[in-house]
């Protein structure tokens, strides 16, 4: 008997049945989404880091399936949820470094050096200001009366109250060596009041000595007396260092302020301007106490001792 063949049924083109085709696409690039887009990886596809959220939704429901869609949409709503949880943790982690950083320079230093630039601070420049130095007199012989933990509470008390009397009159703590305090006014932008706003700060520091040898002498301690030294020129502000640096005011007008404190107890009084900052400032009593060069400036001659009450 012969054997008869049927003739072969035409392939049917996958273009014949458009609307399978177009479900097999949508199925297959769910599939490849959800493949890609795991809790892992989600944020490597450069579709979803940056495609709105209604956009990814809206095409779902418009090309897929209606449980690819679902499965879309649900993994749209984890993207949301894991970029906002994302972006509340940068936020808690920039605040963190913020509030570690007001913690080891003046609140106001913290800010600008935060929104600076590290090149800039790097560079630095050179400004006119008004420095203040004061330290505690006698400091050394009260150590040694003190135990080492007694020592760091005194020294925490006296810089928490010379910290609040300085900023309250605008200026900024540069740095704390032991029971020195320096302060400098007019940076990082100088005004026309600078040298006012350092008198100011060397009364109001001495209020707070004031207030605070009352309390120490009602709990039957000694009381605390401080010199001050007032200076005004030209500095150099910046960061300075290698790889662990310091956010600083440095130049000769530092260390003149710093010999001026130091003459307080030669010329027996409790604040030493130069004739720099007496001339500038428009506020408060002075006498000159001495016609003398400093050392290591010669030109500061004229010394003036301001008047520490109101």
């Amino acid at each position: 008997m012969p054997v008869m063949f049927l003739p072969e049924a035409p392939a049917v083109a996958v273009d014949t049945f458009p609307l399978l085709a177009r479900a097999r696409r949508v199925a297959d690039w769910a599939q490849s989404v959800r493949r890609r887009c795991t809790v892992a990886t989600v944020w490597d596809s450069p579709f979803l880091a940056v495609a709105p959220i209604p956009l990814i939704l809206g095409l779902a429901s418009a090309t897929a399936p209606e449980p690819d869609a679902l499965g879309v949409a649900g993994l749209a709503a984890t993207c949301l949820a894991l970029r906002v949880q994302r972006l509340r943790s940068t936020a808690r982690m920039v605040m963190q470094q913020r509030d570690n950083l007001a913690r080891l320079a003046a609140p106001a230093v913290a800010r600008w050096i935060a929104d600076t630039d590290f090149n800039t601070l790097r560079a630095g420049w050179e400004q006119e200001a008004t420095v203040l130095f004061a330290d505690i007199c006698g400091f050394t012989r009260l150590c040694e009366t003190l135990a080492p933990s007694d020592v760091a509470a005194f020294l925490a008390d006296f810089r928490g109250r010379a910290a609040r009397a300085i900023e309250a009159a605008g200026g900024l703590v540069d740095k704390f060596v032991g029971d020195e305090v320096m302060a400098v006014f007019g940076v990082p932008q100088a005004t026309s009041e600078d040298a006012d706003r350092a008198v100011a700060a060397a009364r109001a520091l001495a209020a707070a000595m004031s207030d605070w040898s009352r309390e120490r002498e009602q709990a039957g301690l000694s009381p605390v007396r401080i010199g001050i030294g007032l200076h005004r020129g030209p500095v150099f502000f910046g960061a300075i260092g290698a790889e662990r640096v310091e956010f600083t005011a440095v130049g000769d007008t530092v260390n003149v302020a710093r010999r001026l404190e130091q003459m307080t107890r030669t010329l027996a009084c409790g604040c030493i301007a130069s004739e720099a900052v007496v001339q500038k400032a428009t506020s408060g009593e002075a006498q000159i106490v001495a016609v003398t060069p400093v050392r290591g400036a010669c030109a500061v001659k004229r010394l003036f001792a301001i008047s520490l009450h109101i």
